[in-house]
């Protein structure tokens, strides 16, 4: 039952996470036009990826290593990684509020922003389930999992993006 309770603190955390990360990529998506060439290019010119989720991911692997013989500790630690997560979201602001540009809710922007979100959250849980039943992976392979799912952020956004232009766009 800790396991499972664990896993659901790691999910969620990430889950969390990725919707206000999300949101910032939105922003920078928007401001260039909603083009994934455009959004692409400014990720690799300036070597954008997620250094604060990443940590926080890999200081709960190396931690959940550590005491990997407590189920308990192992719950404790995924609870406060899960707290890091939300207090780093709410620290940095939301998109829509803060910074410049801020990002406009669009029609565009609410759907893209939903279907990125579901997508990313029923990938994730059935990864962390279906590698639950075939191997009896530590929690520390769970958290090495949500780095590789927080680095991946900028990818759902484009997979929404490409699917609303092709159900909205598409020619009859």
């Amino acid at each position: 039952m800790t396991i499972a309770l664990s896993l659901f603190a790691i999910s969620t955390a990430a889950i969390i996470f990725f919707s206000h990360r999300l949101l910032c990529y939105l922003r920078h998506f928007q401001e260039r036009n909603y083009s994934p060439k455009l959004f692409k290019d400014w990720l690799l010119k300036n070597r954008i990826y997620d250094k604060k989720g990443s940590l926080i991911a890999t200081l709960a692997a190396i931690a959940t290593t550590i005491t990997s013989q407590s189920r308990a500790s192992s719950l404790l630690i995924c609870t406060i990684a899960m707290a890091a997560f939300i207090c780093l979201s709410l620290w940095e602001g939301d998109p829509r509020e803060v910074g410049y540009p801020v990002l406009l809710p669009t029609p565009r922007v609410i759907i893209t922003y939903g279907l990125a979100l579901s997508l990313y959250a029923i990938s994730l849980v059935s990864i962390v389930a279906m590698l639950d039943r075939i191997a009896n992976l530590s929690m520390s392979a769970y958290w090495l999992l949500i780095i590789i799912a927080i680095q991946s952020s900028p990818l759902w956004l484009l997979l929404a993006n490409t699917i609303v232009i092709r159900a909205v766009y598409r020619p009859l």
